[in-house]
């Protein structure tokens, strides 16, 4: 019995791969040419960065999209980068009247967390880290 819980553990652990693209390092949002970030099939959700065309596209749950809209307005706008000693953030203007901040561990991969707001896109470390994420 305990042979084949070992079995079924390692048939897991091998199983199991992940989508990084090459070069890219394990945090923050990855990045890489369009058609290599269209190639990939991940999970709902996903922002990647596309280092040939500038801009980001996310993972709807079937499709790679881009962050623009059918008129080729930009939708997210002003990114702007921030970091302390804990966590990278990345605060975004996502249309005229919305913004939303990003919040990645520096330690924890696991711990990405959002906060989301209209009006003044917030543009200093003290103001976001202000903030309440979830």
């Amino acid at each position: 019995m305990k042979f084949q819980i070992f079995f079924i553990l390692v048939f897991i652990s091998l199983s199991v791969t992940s989508q990084v693209l090459p070069g890219e390092p394990v945090g923050g949002y990855p990045k890489g040419t369009t058609t290599q970030i269209t190639a990939l099939t991940t999970v709902e959700s996903i922002i990647a960065y596309s280092t040939d065309e500038k801009i980001f596209y996310y993972y709807d749950g079937t499709n790679w999209v881009k962050l623009f809209s059918d008129n080729t307005k930009v939708i997210v706008d002003n990114e702007l980068f921030f970091e302390n000693t804990n966590y990278y953030y990345i605060s975004v203007r996502i249309n005229t009247t919305s913004w939303m901040v990003s919040r990645f561990s520096k330690t924890d991969l696991n711990d990405e967390t959002f906060s989301m707001g209209t009006g003044t896109q917030p543009t200093d470390l003290t103001t976001i880290t202000g903030l309440t994420f979830s």
